[in-house]
C-alpha cells in the first residue's frame, strides 16, 4: 500500500512537471487546465505582449448633467451664476425618482458615523434617507461620538492659499539653508518670496522675505508661519512588519485591510514635494492617516534640497504622522528623468544635503528607502548606507534590486547584507521578494527587519501568516470577503455617491491585477509560492475561486460588479501590465 501511494504521488508530480513550463508555481495535477494551442501571428502577438500600458486613460466618465447638485444636494440654492451655468440637475425629486436602485443593502458611512454627507446622491441612500421628505436622516448621538473617528483634509483651505500665493514662512528650512550656506535658487518659484514688476524684464525674484521673517521671528499677519520644530520624537523599527509605501495600490482602504492582519508600520502613496509645497490637493490627500494606524509615515520624492527640506517642514508641522521617508528607489522614467527617486543613487553629495536638510527641520524621524543601485554596473547601495548613516535618518530600507532590473529576477539579500554592515549602527531593512512566512524568516538574517510591498497585494494575510507561523488556505468565500471589506472602506474614503462608486471600482481594479496571483495552499503541489513564479493555467476548487484566479481583466470587472453593480456604458479600464489586457 504505502509503495503504491508513493508511486501515485510520483505520477501525479510527473503530471504537473508535464503540464508546467519553467517559472510556474507547482500545481497538483487535477487543477491544471489544458493551455489554447496558438500559432502562426497570433502566436508572435502573443509572445511579444508584455510591459506597461503607458498610456491609460481614466477608466470612467460620470456626465454631469447626471448628476445632482452638490448645493441642493445640502439644501442650498446653487450659487453658481446662471451665466456660468451649472450643468448639474437641480429638481430633487426628479432626480430621486430617476436614481437607478441601491447597490448595496446599506451605506458604509452612515453605518459607521451615523451620517453620510452624501444624502440623496448615496448609491446607498435608503438606509438613511426619508423617501416622502427627501430629508437626509442623521443618528445625532452616534454621529458625535464617531465623528472623531472621521479621516480629515490634511490641509486647511488657509495654508492651502498661502502655499499657492508662496506666503508660507519656513523659518526652519531657511535657519538650516543660512547655517549650511545653501543658496535659494532666484528663478525658482520658491514659497513666499516678493516680487516686482519692472518695465524691463516683467516679474523679477527679490529679497527672500520668509528668510528675514525668520531672523527677527516676527510673522506679519498676512503670512503663515509654521510652528518651530518640537523635540523629534523617535520609533522602534526593529523587528516591526513593514507595509512598503506602494504607489496607487498602497491607498487608505488597502492599509486598513493590512492592519486588520497585522501590519505594524503602514507609509502612504509617494507624493511628490513639488505639488506639497504648491498646495495640490490630490498631493496632499495621499497623507491622509486612518486612527487605526498606530505607526504611520509619509513619503516624499524630490530633486532639490529646498524642495524636500520645506516639504519635510510642513509636513512634519502640519500633519499628523510619526515619520516622512524619502524616496530613492523609484525606477519610473517620468521620477528618475526628473533627478528624483533612483537618480539620486548616482549624486551621493546632493542626497546627504537633501538628507541633512530633511532632519534639521523635522520632528518626526526621517527615513529612506533605495536600491541597491542603479543599474548591475552602477552599484551604490553600499557605499550609501555608509555616508547616509551620518546624516541623522532612523532608518534606510533597501530593496535588493537595482533601478535596470525593475521588479525581474531574484532579490540580492547578500547585498543587503553588506548594506547593512556598512550603515551600523542605523538600523536596516530589506525589501524583495517576500511572499509567506518561509520567506521572511529566511530574509530576516540578512537584515534588522523587512518591509513588504508585492507580496501584501498579493495575499494581505501574510502579516497574520509570519505572526502565527503557519500557511492559510484562504477560501474563496474569505477572499471575497476581503473585498467586500475594501469596497466599504473606499466607500467610505472616496464617497458614496456615483463618482466615488466608481473611483472605489478602479482602485479594487488595480488591486486585483495582483490578487489573481495568489495560488491557494490547497491547489499547490509544494509549499509556499515564490514570487516570481508564474501561476500557470489552472481552475481553482470552486467556480469563484476559479473566477478569482483568472488574468483576464474582463473577469476582474465581473468580480467588482458583485459588489458595486453594474459598470457604466462608457466605462473602460485598461490594466498596468499589458500581459493582463483582452480585446
Amino acid at each position: 500500500e504505502s509503495f503504491k501511494l508513493s508511486y501515485y504521488n510520483e505520477y501525479k508530480s510527473y503530471l504537473s512537471n508535464l503540464m508546467t513550463r519553467d517559472g510556474e508555481a507547482p500545481i497538483k495535477a487535477e487543477y491544471l487546465r489544458e493551455r489554447k494551442v496558438i500559432g502562426g501571428d497570433e502566436a508572435e502577438k502573443e509572445k511579444r505582449k508584455g510591459g506597461q500600458n503607458k498610456k491609460r486613460g481614466k477608466p470612467y466618465y460620470i456626465d454631469p448633467s447626471s448628476m445632482l447638485c452638490q448645493f441642493v444636494i445640502k439644501g442650498e440654492d446653487c450659487s453658481i451664476p446662471a451665466d456660468k451655468g451649472c450643468r448639474k440637475q437641480h429638481d430633487k425629486r426628479a432626480w430621486y425618482d430617476a436614481k437607478p436602485p441601491d447597490i448595496l443593502s446599506h451605506c458604509p458611512l452612515f453605518r459607521t458615523f451615523g451620517y453620510c454627507p452624501y444624502g440623496i446622491a448615496c448609491r446607498n441612500g435608503s438606509s438613511h434617507v426619508d423617501k416622502s421628505t427627501l430629508e437626509n436622516i442623521i443618528e445625532s448621538e452616534k454621529w458625535e461620538k464617531m465623528k472623531l473617528y472621521e479621516v480629515k483634509q490634511t490641509i486647511s483651505r488657509t495654508l492651502q492659499r498661502y502655499l499657492r500665493t508662496h506666503k508660507v514662512v519656513f523659518k526652519n528650512s531657511h535657519r538650516y539653508f543660512t547655517d549650511a550656506g545653501i543658496k535659494i535658487p532666484e528663478n525658482s518659484k520658491t514659497n513666499c518670496s516678493k516680487r516686482r514688476k519692472t518695465a524691463d524684464n516683467g516679474f523679477t525674484s527679490v529679497e527672500n522675505t520668509d528668510k528675514n521673517l525668520a531672523d527677527n521671528c516676527e510673522v506679519k499677519e498676512e503670512y503663515y508661519s509654521l510652528k518651530d520644530r518640537d523635540k523629534r520624537k523617535t520609533i522602534d523599527f526593529k523587528n516591526k512588519l513593514f507595509l512598503a509605501p506602494l504607489t496607487t495600490v498602497g491607498n487608505l482602504p488597502f492599509r486598513r485591510i493590512c492592519k486588520e492582519y497585522g501590519a505594524d508600520i503602514t507609509c502612504g502613496e509617494m507624493a511628490l514635494g513639488e505639488d506639497i509645497l504648491r498646495g495640490k490637493m490630490s498631493e496632499w490627500a495621499l497623507l491622509k492617516r486612518h486612527h487605526t494606524e498606530d505607526i504611520f509615515g509619509v513619503q516624499i520624492c524630490g530633486n532639490h534640497v529646498v524642495q524636500t527640506t520645506k516639504a519635510a517642514e510642513v509636513i512634519s508641522s502640519e500633519c499628523d504622522v510619526d515619520f516622512i521617508d524619502l524616496n530613492v528607489g523609484c525606477p519610473i522614467d517620468l521620477v528618475f528623468n526628473k533627478g528624483a527617486g533612483s537618480a539620486l543613487m548616482d549624486k551621493s553629495r546632493k542626497l546627504e544635503t537633501i538628507l541633512r536638510g530633511m532632519v534639521a527641520v523635522s520632528s518626526v524621524p526621517v527615513t529612506l528607502k533605495m536600491r541597491i543601485g542603479t543599474s548591475d554596473k552602477r552599484l551604490s547601495g553600499i557605499s550609501l548606507s555608509g555616508i547616509m548613516k551620518q546624516t541623522g535618518i532612523s532608518l534606510i530600507t533597501i530593496h535588493g534590486r537595482t533601478r535596470q532590473q525593475r521588479y525581474t529576477k531574484v532579490a540580492d539579500w547578500d547585498y543587503i547584507s553588506r548594506c547593512r554592515e556598512s550603515a551600523s549602527p542605523v538600523t536596516v531593512f530589506g525589501n524583495g521578494d517576500i511572499l509567506s512566512y518561509v520567506d521572511y524568516n529566511e530574509k530576516l538574517k540578512y537584515a534588522d527587519g523587512c518591509m513588504i510591498g508585492r507580496g501584501a497585494l498579493i495575499k494581505p494575510w501574510i502579516f497574520k501568516e509570519i505572526k502565527d507561523g503557519s500557511h492559510f488556505d484562504i477560501s474563496s468565500s474569505q477572499r471575497m470577503e476581503i473585498l467586500r471589506k475594501f469596497t466599504d472602506y473606499g466607500l467610505e474614503h472616496w464617497g458614496s455617491d456615483a463618482m466615488g462608486v466608481e473611483k472605489t471600482r478602479s482602485y479594487m481594479l488595480e488591486w486585483l491585477s495582483f490578487l489573481y496571483r495568489y495560488i491557494p495552499v490547497g491547489v499547490l503541489e509544494v509549499l509556499p509560492q515564490r514570487i516570481n513564479q508564474r501561476p500557470p493555467y489552472y481552475h481553482g476548487r470552486d467556480e469563484v475561486e476559479t473566477l478569482m484566479c483568472s488574468p483576464n481583466c474582463r473577469d476582474w470587472i465581473q468580480l467588482t460588479e458583485m459588489f458595486l453593480g453594474k459598470v457604466p456604458d462608457n466605462f473602460n479600464f485598461v490594466p498596468k501590465h499589458q500581459a493582463n489586457s483582452y480585446a
